[in-house]
């Protein structure tokens, strides 16, 4: 399913080890980072004060979410291909980043309904 993903934006990549367990574990690990994320923004600090529920805050979370998933696809494809920095594992991180983001607005239009302080965040 990942692999779809991935090929999507970036083009099919000639080593297998990409297909084989790389798109998988990144992409499922991404998409745990995003609810996890996700969650904590909204359910637990939007719960907690009225401080986190401002679009500058909703902001750096996702930068941060963004910094996360583009530093763990490209430490995975280093890690599991054994070869020095290419074209293509940048391009993979940063496809894998932009995905964190889109699962992170998805779910915050999810979560947003639970939270008591982040209701209107992002909007």
């Amino acid at each position: 399913m990942f692999s779809i993903l991935y090929e999507l934006l970036g083009g099919k990549n000639a080593n297998p080890a990409y297909e084989e367990s790389i798109y998988s574990f990144v992409g499922l690990t991404t998409l745990i980072i995003s609810i996890i994320f996700a969650s904590v923004f909204y359910l637990f600090l939007g719960r907690w004060r009225p401080v986190w529920d401002k679009l500058k805050h909703w902001l750096i979370t996702i930068v941060v979410l963004a910094i996360a998933t583009n530093l763990l696809a490209f430490n995975m494809a280093r890690m599991i291909t054994e070869e020095n920095t290419d074209a293509y594992m940048v391009t993979f991180s940063f496809i894998n980043a932009l995905y964190a983001v889109v699962y992170f607005i998805i779910l915050s239009f999810i979560l947003k309904r639970a939270s008591i302080f982040a209701k209107r965040t992002p909007f």
